[in-house]
């Protein structure tokens, strides 16, 4: 008896095992989710506040915004030249 109870009890925490993990992998995927798009909108503010910030100084190109080139030590828009 006592061994049937003891396989009962395997059994039932084998399913409930099972039952947690599937029941939790769509919510991490979502905390994942959410990590990454904040930590992606958290970078573009970064971006966008030096890019309005129009105090482009440089000494080489690679200083420069992508679609800028340095000239005189400003970046000016590559597509105002």
């Amino acid at each position: 008896m006592l061994a049937k109870l003891r396989n009962a009890f395997k059994q039932f925490g084998v399913i409930g095992l099972v039952v947690l993990v599937g029941l939790s992998v769509p919510f991490l995927i979502w905390v994942a989710t959410i990590f990454c798009l904040r930590q992606i909108y958290k970078e573009w503010r970064v971006i966008r506040g030096w890019l309005q910030a129009k105090n482009f100084t440089c000494s080489l190109d690679t200083d420069c915004p992508p679609g800028y080139v340095c000239i005189d030590g400003r970046c000016i828009s590559d597509t105002a030249m």
